[in-house]
């Protein structure tokens, strides 16, 4: 006798992809990061460079990114919204580019809710986006003969030119080798929206003007 079974997804983690390929603010943001001077050295990246200096950075806050900045917090607003949080506002934002052979090691986004990348450059080759399962240290003793979804240790995302990827902050992630020239992240974080009070420099710029024409 042949019985039904149920099958249910517990506990599961949301990342959200966005196609935002053709943005009205691409070149932009890549004439940007092509030219901009405060880049350095940072301890997750090897082989490239990052805008990441003090960690208060807020690189789409830029008067020229102010679409772009409105077009991803629309995409963080469904985010929320499909993942049942309260919502929340971009706050630190900042860009890394990786060269030929260059990584990003493992790490996760203290005292942020949710995190995000855009790619608005990746040259052929550029390496994927690899979150790892929170679930594999407590699989120990499961002999797994084929991945599904309920098994799998790694989630990966290969980046493409306009591609936005947001996932909670939590959730530890890397960057293997990367066999591209150029491959460009902007990467941010964000806040609870009610606790925008307490960060004078975060705004939401749908509703109040850029800080380069306030009066």
């Amino acid at each position: 006798m042949q019985y039904e079974a149920r099958h249910y997804p517990a506990f599961p983690t949301l990342v959200s992809s966005f196609d935002l390929k053709g943005h009205p603010s691409e070149k932009t943001v890549i004439d940007m990061i092509d030219t901009w001077e405060r880049t350095g050295d940072h301890v997750l990246v090897h082989a490239g460079q990052s805008s990441y200096i003090t960690g208060d950075e807020m690189f789409l806050n830029d008067k020229r990114l102010v679409d772009l900045w409105k077009t991803i917090q629309e995409c963080c607003d469904q985010y929320c919204n499909e993942s049942g949080i309260d919502y929340t506002l971009i706050s630190t934002s900042w860009f890394n580019t990786l060269y030929e052979k260059g990584t990003v090691t493992a790490h996760r986004h203290e005292r942020s809710v949710i995190s995000g990348a855009y790619y608005p450059k990746c040259d052929p080759g550029s390496a994927p986006l690899v979150f790892e399962s929170p679930l594999q240290p407590y699989q120990m003793n499961m002999n797994n003969i084929r991945q599904t979804n309920y098994n799998a240790y790694n989630l990966d995302f290969v980046p493409q030119e306009g591609l936005l990827v947001l996932f909670p902050s939590w959730l530890r992630h890397s960057v293997p080798q990367n066999d591209a020239m150029k491959r460009y992240t902007i990467s941010f974080n964000t806040i609870r929206r009610d606790d925008r009070e307490h960060f004078q420099t975060i705004r939401d710029y749908r509703t109040e003007p850029h800080e380069s024409t306030d009066s």
